[in-house]
């Protein structure tokens, strides 16, 4: 209520009405420009090939109305301090999705199935299976929608054959390789997802 925003063409001007004193003594002072309250959906993302704890992000629709300054900033989540993250309101997707920091109440385990793994000598080719069990485990009081993510390789050469076999169905992208997982766990529970490939390539 201190505080007017204007905007025109090319810039967004705040206009503070009450006054600060600010010591010159060279220190990096902060000054409350205005307090925004915006409605956000949570959600937890995982990769699991590249780290093993998951993180949770707030999802922010329509922030653009919210003239919202580029730059760092702290989280404070349930009245402590978490750590900072990036705030990039320039960007073109209609989600802005700011990182909370790690939950290590969320736990992931990838392992490599070894029974389901090998290699086979045909008649002029070899032929690698890969096999990777991924399981999560919600220990929250509450239901976690988790965004889990995985990969498996694309081939460079033309002698080079990759075929994906199993992937418990994630949304699979085949032009990167990327497999997509929109899970909920309720309380407690546990999930398993399998991702599987041959590899098949001249000996």
């Amino acid at each position: 209520k201190y505080t007017e925003i204007s905007e025109n063409q090319l810039n967004v001007t705040f206009e503070i009405d009450i006054p600060y004193d600010i010591l010159s003594n060279g220190k990096t002072h902060s000054v409350s420009l205005k307090e925004i309250k915006l409605p956000a959906t949570y959600k937890y993302y995982a990769a699991p090939k590249l780290d093993k704890e998951a993180f949770l992000l707030a999802e922010i629709i329509d922030y653009s109305k919210y003239n919202l300054l580029p730059g760092e900033a702290n989280i404070i989540f349930e009245g402590l301090y978490v750590g900072k993250t990036n705030i990039n309101p320039n960007q073109t997707a209609d989600t802005l999705n700011l990182s909370m920091g790690r939950d290590k109440k969320i736990v992931l385990k990838r392992e490599k199935v070894v029974d389901k793994s090998g290699t086979k000598f045909l008649s002029s080719y070899k032929e690698q299976t890969f096999t990777y069990d991924i399981t999560i485990r919600n220990n929250k009081k509450e239901s976690a929608a988790l965004l889990l993510k995985d990969q498996y390789p694309l081939s460079p050469d033309k002698d080079i054959e990759i075929e994906l076999t199993e992937s418990s169905g994630a949304k699979v992208n085949t032009e990167t390789g990327i497999l997509t997982w929109d899970l909920t766990l309720q309380p407690n529970e546990t999930k398993k997802v399998r991702i599987s490939y041959k590899v098949k390539y001249p000996k």
